[in-house]
């Protein structure tokens, strides 16, 4: 199962998008993307795994993880698959790896690279999957990202109905 740990970081980075609090307020503003990406991630070497392309889709549900090992197997993952194995995978084993890797990189890309910032080169196989991920499924998934704005809720995010000490 080389896939595991994959899954977790890329469930994250298409299902849930990026979410900024602002300090200070009781709203916050949520990034979430309305397309959803095919990303393949390569074993370069002996449990080191590196993003090799990404490629935007229109909807978020058709997104999907490749996964190809050293041998050149490659197994295929729906995000709902990515995120039921990333929380029984064993976070040591190959498999552990190899789907923390993907995941990262995934979350990386949506996350940094296309709301705003820039993600990390090193997290591709080479400068040239790194540019061609930055210039068309950046763009296109910045631009077609949606943003909510609503009130805080949960621990701290609300006022207080009841008075103590008088």
């Amino acid at each position: 199962m080389l896939s595991k740990h994959l899954i977790l970081p890329a469930l994250l980075s298409v299902g849930l998008g990026l979410t900024l609090f602002s300090c200070g307020s009781d709203t916050e503003t949520i990034e979430v993307p309305t397309e959803g990406l095919i990303t393949t991630v390569k074993e370069v070497s002996a449990g080191d795994f590196k993003i090799e392309s990404e490629v935007p889709v229109d909807a978020v549900a058709d997104s999907r993880i490749i996964v190809e090992d050293l041998a050149g197997d490659r197994d295929t993952f729906t995000l709902d698959q990515a995120k039921l194995m990333s929380q029984v995978a064993d976070p040591d084993s190959n498999e552990g790896r190899s789907m923390r890797s993907a995941g990262m990189g995934y979350w990386g890309f949506l996350m940094l690279g296309r709301m705003g910032g820039t993600p990390s080169a090193g997290a591709y196989v080479n400068s040239n999957a790194h540019q061609s991920a930055t210039n068309n499924a950046g763009s296109r998934m910045s631009s077609s990202a949606k943003s909510t704005t609503r009130s805080k809720s949960g621990f701290g995010g609300g006022k207080s109905t009841r008075s103590f000490g008088g």
